[in-house]
């Protein structure tokens, strides 16, 4: 995890080493009730793209088969 400022945004940075999310659950994150777990709800996610949109930032996500990184970008101006 890591933090920086990149132009107008301050970047928050989460990686794993995981495999990487396969590309039809990626287009499906953020989904409420949508989880790989078997006793998962599903609700994690959308919870935090919420929380982000209410202080107006974005998540993007960037996965391969060497790990998955999110990055929350919050606008500074």
């Amino acid at each position: 995890m890591k933090t920086y400022v990149n132009n107008e945004h301050l970047t928050l940075e989460i990686s794993d080493t995981g495999t990487g999310i396969p590309s039809d659950l990626l287009e499906k994150l953020g989904t409420p009730f949508v989880t790989t777990k078997d006793n998962g709800t599903g609700l994690g996610l959308p919870i935090c793209y919420r929380i982000a949109d209410r202080h107006n930032a974005k998540i993007e996500t960037e996965t391969g088969p060497s790990g998955t990184t999110f990055f929350v970008r919050f606008r500074l101006s």
